[in-house]
């Protein structure tokens, strides 16, 4: 959900969530909350399903009223620092405070309908949602972690470069050098991530033995919104040098740009601010924090 957040952050400065529209901009961040509406993590009675797809659609709506707004005041902010001919890692890095907050008001907003629905769980569906977690740890470390280190970079390399691709058009080959340097730099990432997520896998799992008991639901909810709490301690000192490093090769990457990408990703950017000031919204939902 929320790996290396200010790494996150930093990318979102170019990027705005990696999204090339509006709609999915709009829609990306409640994603998480739909996979487990369509069995991915558990399956669901049908009375549950029912219940929460009424969270979901209140929780996009709330999303779409209310964060949306944000998004284009923030894209106005960004433009001008965009396009300049002399960015700074700084500047990237200064960023982050205005961005992070929108990620954790998502999980902040989410958090409560998860913990209700885990805790209107039956054992069973506990087991089926614990082996279907360690499984797509299993997944992840065998795509991200198994390869050697070389192939880790280049593949790391390759999806920037794709999430780049849609805002600054056929990379150069400079700039690609640029990434592919990066990505060497981050020598390692891969697995501290993945041992930093089973270690909070530990603890989400370790709570749910307890979702009967008072304080079940909080416990959850920190567990989704203050993910830092649970960080290993390796985690937490890579995640600064990453933030850094990652801010270099971005700042790097658009100096590098041409004109011609300067004026594509100015023109995306103005394009998604329209975009999403015409997005219209649905009216909230009546749905309720409770399973009936």
């Amino acid at each position: 959900m929320r790996r290396s957040l200010r790494l996150i952050a930093v990318t979102f400065v170019l990027a705005m969530l990696s999204s090339c529209s509006a709609t999915k901009l709009a829609y990306d961040n409640i994603e998480w909350l739909v996979n487990w509406k369509s069995g991915d993590y558990v399956s669901l009675t049908r009375e549950q399903k029912h219940w929460l797809i009424e969270e979901i659609r209140a929780h996009r709506n709330w999303h779409c009223s209310s964060e949306l707004p944000r998004y284009q005041t923030l894209i106005g902010q960004l433009q001008p620092g965009l396009a300049g001919d002399a960015i700074q890692p700084e500047y990237l890095i200064e960023q982050i405070p205005e961005i992070e907050p929108a990620i954790d008001r998502v999980l902040q907003q989410i958090a409560p309908t998860v913990a209700t629905l885990l805790s209107q769980l039956s054992q069973e569906q506990i087991e089926e949602l614990k082996a279907n977690l360690a499984k797509q740890q299993e997944d992840l470390h065998r795509r991200f972690a198994a390869p050697d280190e070389a192939t880790q970079s280049s593949q790391r390399a390759e999806r920037l470069e794709q999430r780049l691709k849609p805002w600054l058009g056929r990379l150069s080959r400079e700039q690609r050098n640029r990434i592919s340097q990066w990505s060497d730099q981050m020598h390692g990432q891969n697995r501290v991530w993945l041992e930093n997520r089973q270690f909070w896998l530990e603890q989400f799992t370790a709570a749910l033995a307890h979702r009967q008991e008072p304080g079940f639901d909080q416990r959850i909810v920190s567990l989704l919104t203050d993910r830092q709490q649970f960080w290993t301690d390796e985690s937490r000192q890579r995640t600064e040098i990453n933030t850094a490093l990652a801010a270099d090769m971005l700042a790097d990457v658009l100096q590098m740009a041409s004109s011609r990408q300067t004026q594509r990703m100015s023109g995306r950017l103005e394009t998604l601010r329209g975009d999403l000031a015409q997005l219209e919204c649905n009216q909230p939902s009546t749905a309720q924090h409770s399973i009936q």
